[in-house]
């Protein structure tokens, strides 16, 4: 899930970099929003290894490669981090159930907070972008991302 979400991020990142959408905050939002979906995977990787687990890459499914709008594509990501979510809540679950404390917290220690902070940063944006409704808006709201956005850093998940 976190290869896909990585891959996902990374394409919505360049669709924003296209000279003919220009959004160069939004880029960067994607842009950092991808590289920390590959530092999870990494991070289950060498957990995965350190237990003496297999690791088996198999094939990501191709990303979506454009959206209509900022917007869209905020809703796109704020969907696909609940599904990340829940993935990692259903891990937990059979953790739990199979009696692996230490996996039950390497999950709580190192996701399931982000996960939830990730989602609310999302949800903000969205609402944001809703109230705007327009290409000023959208235009107003990239540059606004560019100087931090109300999450205190631009490019923050």
């Amino acid at each position: 899930m976190e290869l896909k979400a990585c891959h996902q991020y990374l394409a919505m990142a360049y669709h924003f970099d296209r000279a003919d959408v220009s959004s160069p905050g939004v880029f960067g939002f994607f842009v950092k929003a991808s590289a920390e979906e590959r530092e999870h995977a990494e991070k289950i990787m060498k957990y995965m290894n350190k237990r003496g687990g297999l690791i088996k890459l198999t094939a990501v499914p191709e990303p979506l490669p454009c959206f209509p709008d900022s917007l869209a594509a905020l809703k796109h990501a704020l969907q696909m981090e609940l599904e990340v979510n829940q993935h990692l809540l259903d891990v937990h679950a059979l953790a739990n159930k199979e009696n692996d404390p230490n996996l039950c917290d390497f999950i709580e220690a190192n996701f399931l907070q982000e996960q939830v902070d990730g989602q609310k940063v999302l949800a903000d944006y969205i609402r944001q972008l809703e109230r705007a409704q327009d290409d000023l808006g959208d235009y107003l709201f990239d540059k606004y991302m560019l100087t931090g956005g109300m999450h205190g850093n631009g490019h923050a998940r």
